[in-house]
Parts: C-alpha cells; structure tokens; sequence
C-alpha cells in the first residue's frame, strides 16, 4: 500500500510538510544565490543529500562533476540553477523537490547517463493540476 495523500497524491503541493531537510536545501541551494556571480552560477549545480537536505557547499560546473563527487548518485537530488538562477522559490518547493526525488528513487529511478558530458536528462517534475487550474483561471481573466 503506497502512502498516498487525502487528494490521492504521493507528493503533494497542498499537504506538504516542511522538514528540516526541506528548510536545509532551501538554505544551501539560496546561499550559492548570495555568494556566487550570476555568469558562474547559472551553469552550476548542488547536489542535495535526500537525507538530510544538506550538501557538500560545492557548487559544481556540471552535473556529471556532481555526481562523480558523490559515494552514491541516489543519495543526492541535483539542482541545476540554469531553470532557477535565484534558487528555490519558497521552502515548500524544496520540500517538494526533496520528496519528489526521493520518491524517484524509491521507484528505482536511476539518472539515466551519469556518464555524458552534460550529465544526461534531468527528471523534470510534473506541473500540478492546481497549477494548471490556476493558469487557465488566470488566462480568462475576470468573466
């Protein structure tokens, strides 16, 4: 029986609960935001540890040197700051990606070529239908 929430969901924007972990790969991820230029920084990436949210400090050239930096590809989720040069929006959202990577990789999920130079596909996370409601809300605008 998976764990599932009251809107049948493994992960869940609505009943996600902010960890430690969570408010620790917020403060990783954002402190790179402060500390690193923006030319170096958005072709850099952290690998996470899914256990604890924390990282090594290191801010990678890419993900296969991230990677490769780590005992175990699975340990870590690997944030790219490419899609988001100012980091985690909210600590929900790193809860989320936290939990949606562990997620993966409890399902056997495996990087899919560690070993290419740009370190391969990312998982993309899916767009919630809340989010999707709220566009299409959004777009018709006032009736």
């Amino acid at each position: 029986m998976t764990d599932l929430c009251g809107h049948g969901r493994k992960v869940c924007s609505d009943c996600v609960v902010v960890t430690d972990a969570g408010r620790r790969a917020f403060d990783q991820v954002n402190m790179h935001v402060w500390c690193t230029p923006w030319e170096q920084r958005i072709r850099s990436w952290v690998a996470l540890r899914l256990a604890d949210g924390g990282s090594d400090g290191t801010l990678y050239e890419s993900r296969l040197a991230a990677v490769r930096h780590q005992s175990d590809e699975r340990l870590c989720a690997y944030f790219s700051y490419r899609g988001a040069p100012n980091g985690f929006a909210s600590r929900k959202d790193a809860q989320l990606f936290l939990d949606y990577h562990r997620m993966a990789y409890d399902a056997g999920f495996r990087l899919p070529d560690p070993d290419a130079p740009d370190g391969g596909p990312d998982l993309i996370m899916p767009t919630p239908a809340e989010q999707l409601l709220l566009q299409r809300a959004l777009m018709m605008g006032p009736n």
